[in-house]
């Protein structure tokens, strides 16, 4: 953009729907917003009606700024914006309305048409979109847009187009600003991170994993994430893939997270000879979900969040689902529940796991039984728990799990 743009505008939307507690929610928004920005050039934070706008000290930084807020879950759009004075546009606006004329706006018709010149790209059409947020401005936005589209027209020849426009300039009037942009960049929205408290992830090596602790972060979430890995000790476990995962994850949490490595070997020991090869990946599922619960109420974590697609593989029919799991006294979170694969790499490519997802990988349950039985009975996998001691296993496991730092 060839104007300096040394403010960032954010917007919020779910947040604004809050009632006696939306405080607590935008002092979360604001303190996440801080943290997500605190290595870049910022000079301040305001809260300014129904926008954050974000100053900066090195206008040249805006567009990375405004990538990583982004990132910042409960924004529903950011952009860098051209910022100017009322006292600019007030004086002559009141004098062309005091002889009678039509309104000049001269000021913001040639800033629309720097700004048009500069970012329209290979649009064929524009749009102008005023929204006044001060409502005593004494000019409606209709009559906005039809002069400051006017001068755009003008200058850049482009027609105008009121539906789905190739080119939008953007005009929000506030009690002592008015702010032009045109590189709205649409933001995840949802709620601030930590606002719905802390769930434990089941975190695996493939697709799902990832894209369903990410869609529960959106919704306020802090996650602390599991994975259970082959091998003797955590030492001999190829975890670098799983601390890829959750290290891309990281970057749309405020605070570091923890990723906790737990062994499979206590399920393994415990199962031989004792679980069936067709319940062999239902219990180990079980183990996953129990031990999971256990670290969750160790953690302060309330739930547990699942990658589980209805029916996607065998493991996750409606019988399984519901024998896993029907002494889990917590809630079990399942974001992808009615999702195809389709959407779910559509996700993972969005939030910029599909690439690590896809690595080559043998996690614990891709060496389980290849043919697992489709509606297993709660009282089958109660009595194969008695059987192989699944407390112990869970036990043992807590024992030897390890905790790494995600940051």
């Amino acid at each position: 953009m060839a104007l300096p743009t040394p403010i960032i505008a954010a917007a919020y939307a779910e947040i604004a729907l809050k009632g006696r507690n939306r405080s607590k929610f935008m002092r979360a928004l604001i303190n996440n917003i801080k943290r997500a920005v605190r290595d870049m050039p910022v000079e301040s934070i305001n809260h300014v009606e129904s926008r954050i706008l974000v100053h900066l000290s090195e206008p040249e930084a805006a567009e990375g700024i405004a990538a990583r807020l982004r990132e910042v879950f409960g924004l529903q759009w950011v952009s860098p914006v051209v910022a100017i004075d009322r006292a600019e546009i007030d004086p002559p606006l009141q004098e062309d309305l005091a002889a009678g004329r039509e309104p000049g706006l001269d000021l913001l018709c040639e800033t629309a048409r720097t700004m048009t010149a500069a970012d329209r790209g290979g649009a064929e059409n524009f749009k102008v979109v005023t929204k006044r947020s001060d409502r005593e401005f004494p000019i409606s936005s209709l009559q906005m847009n039809i002069t400051i589209g006017a001068a755009v027209h003008q200058d850049s020849g482009l027609p105008g187009r009121m539906t789905n426009p190739d080119f939008t300039v953007n005009i929000l009037v506030l009690k002592k600003q008015i702010l032009l942009f045109t590189g709205k960049q649409t933001a995840y929205g949802g709620l601030p991170s930590g606002t719905s408290g802390r769930a434990m992830v089941l975190l695996s090596g493939g697709l799902d994993s990832p894209v369903a602790a990410w869609l529960m972060m959106r919704r306020g979430l802090r996650p602390e994430f599991i994975h259970f890995y082959s091998g003797r000790n955590v030492e001999e476990a190829d975890t670098e893939k799983i601390q890829a995962l959750a290290a891309n994850l990281r970057r749309y949490s405020p605070v570091p997270l923890n990723l906790w490595l737990t062994p499979a070997v206590p399920f393994e020991m415990r199962s031989i000879g004792v679980v069936p090869d067709s319940y062999d990946m239902i219990m180990f599922r079980r183990y996953m979900f129990k031990t999971g619960a256990a670290l969750a109420r160790r953690c302060s974590c309330h739930a547990l969040v699942a990658g589980d697609s209805l029916g996607q593989v065998a493991s996750q029919t409606i019988g399984n689902l519901g024998a896993i799991s029907p002494d889990i006294e917590m809630p079990i979170f399942r974001p992808l529940i009615g999702m195809d694969k389709l959407e779910i790499v559509r996700w993972s490519k969005e939030i910029r796991a599909y690439d690590t997802s896809i690595l080559p990988y043998r996690d614990c349950c891709s060496i389980r039984s290849p043919r697992p039985v489709l509606n297993a009975r709660p009282a089958d996998l109660l009595r194969y728990s008695e059987q192989m001691d699944l407390a112990g296993a869970v036990a043992e496991a807590l024992e030897n799990s390890v905790k790494v730092v995600v940051d």
